[in-house]
């Protein structure tokens, strides 16, 4: 959060405020003294948003293959040295994170099918999304943040805010690998739009079912439809939608 004094408009007049803002950092990642890629985010948890998004895409399998993690000074670089050298792509997509996400991943050619018989009822879903919202503690003081989260069915395991869905989505897996958490078999949550990038996310971090506040996109409904993955969007109100993978969610 950043502190932030603005003129508030209420009931026909401005009144002076002092509140706060959510704070935006460009941070850059840096592997094996190289730079990977610069990101905007909430500096927060930046241990688990490196992490996470070397797991994400594909450049790490797990903590084992990480020999140090160091954030610079400034806080604006994490520098994370690896156990073996990694082959970057020389081209970097820009997602639809509203953020501008970064992912190396081509969606069109990758196969990320998720195998589970885990299954969900409805009191489930509405109880884990609205855990999900009560997380969200820098979104209720300041507004503007995203929350992301991992449970298990019937309870959240860990959570994360930021600016963007997608570094949210990140810092999760960060989270997970740092606690030796296991990523299968569990239900990935999100306040955001679930797009392609999102999808392929979860189904790096092997979450057969993924809820959102909001919804998804085609190509993600597309993706998830061809992947295995039961996608919820819309989930608030008591009510949600079931746009893929719907034998996983059974009514009560």
């Amino acid at each position: 959060m950043h502190p932030a004094i603005y003129l508030d408009f209420s009931a026909g007049r401005f009144q002076s405020v002092s509140g706060c803002v959510p704070a935006e950092e460009t941070v850059t990642l840096y592997v094996n003294g190289q730079p990977l890629v610069s990101m905007r985010c909430t500096p927060i948890q930046l241990d688990a948003l490196a992490l996470g998004f070397l797991f994400n895409e594909r450049l790490i399998r797990g903590l084992e293959e990480v020999a140090v993690i160091d954030r610079c000074g400034s806080e604006r670089c994490v520098d994370v040295w690896l156990e073996h050298d990694i082959d970057v792509p020389a081209v970097r997509t820009i997602t639809s994170g509203c953020s501008g996400g970064t992912t190396f991943d081509d969606l069109v050619q990758a196969h990320h099918r998720v195998n589970s018989n885990f299954q969900i009822n409805s009191s489930q879903v509405l109880r884990m999304i609205d855990e999900l919202s009560q997380r969200a503690i820098r979104y209720r003081q300041c507004g503007g943040l995203h929350v992301a989260g991992m449970g298990d069915g019937d309870q959240l395991l860990c959570s994360a805010e930021d600016i963007g869905r997608h570094n949210a989505l990140d810092k999760v897996a960060g989270m997970c690998l740092i606690e030796g958490r296991c990523m299968q078999d569990r239900v990935l949550l999100t306040s955001g739009r679930v797009s392609s990038e999102m999808i392929s996310k979860a189904a790096r971090m092997g979450a057969p079912i993924v809820i959102s506040r909001t919804s998804p996109t085609s190509l993600s409904v597309q993706l998830a439809q061809a992947w295995g993955i039961t996608l919820i969007g819309y989930a608030r109100g008591g009510r949600f939608r079931v746009y893929s993978g719907a034998l996983r969610v059974r009514a009560e």
